[in-house]
């Protein structure tokens, strides 16, 4: 039996930091890595500088370095699922999927959807799994709702009457010849 192997991400380019600041890094940091660290470090510090204050030495790493410098490492991270995207992109997609649930498109995202048409994705939990409107503090979160079927609520379905129609290659050259291009001859 035969293995072979796909050397695909190894080709995979990606622009790393070899100088910052006129210090050498050798190989360099990935230039993702650098932007997420330069936003979650200062973010991270100055929420618990306005909440906490400022931390003695026992909890200096703990609270101050160790997460931000966690959420930067795994979140610039390449996803095993999806090896295009990085961790954090995949993170932020599964927070605003849990956040608003599912969206209709409607006319091509320049209307706006109705509120009545949203379904939180705990709804739709709640939904499959009735006995979770029956927790202590988050079961509301789980209730269905008012209406009786959510679906119904954006309004009547579409109608839509398809035609089935068959051309010939004789009505298929007459279109092409109409929209091809004509070039003008010079005399």
């Amino acid at each position: 039996m035969r293995n072979s192997y796909t050397y695909t991400q190894h080709w995979d380019i990606e622009t790393r930091q070899h100088e910052l600041l006129g210090l050498d890094l050798g190989e360099g940091i990935p230039r993702t890595t650098l932007k997420y660290g330069f936003i979650f470090f200062p973010v991270w510090w100055g929420l618990l500088l306005l909440v906490a204050g400022f931390p003695s030495k026992p909890l200096m790493v703990p609270l101050f370095l160790l997460p931000p410098l966690l959420l930067t490492f795994y979140g610039a991270k390449r996803s095993t699922a999806y090896w295009r995207r990085t961790n954090l992109l995949l993170w932020q997609v599964r927070a605003g999927y849990l956040a608003l649930g599912v969206r209709p498109v409607i006319g091509r995202g320049r209307v706006p959807a109705p509120r009545l048409g949203l379904r939180l994705r705990t709804q739709r939990l709640g939904e499959r799994a009735p006995h979770l409107e029956q927790m202590p503090m988050f079961g509301p979160a789980f209730a269905a709702g008012e209406e009786a079927d959510v679906a119904d609520s954006c309004g009547k379905s579409a109608q839509i009457r398809p035609r089935l129609r068959l051309y010939g290659p004789d009505a298929v050259s007459r279109a092409r010849a109409k929209t091809a291009k004509r070039t003008r001859r010079k005399d």
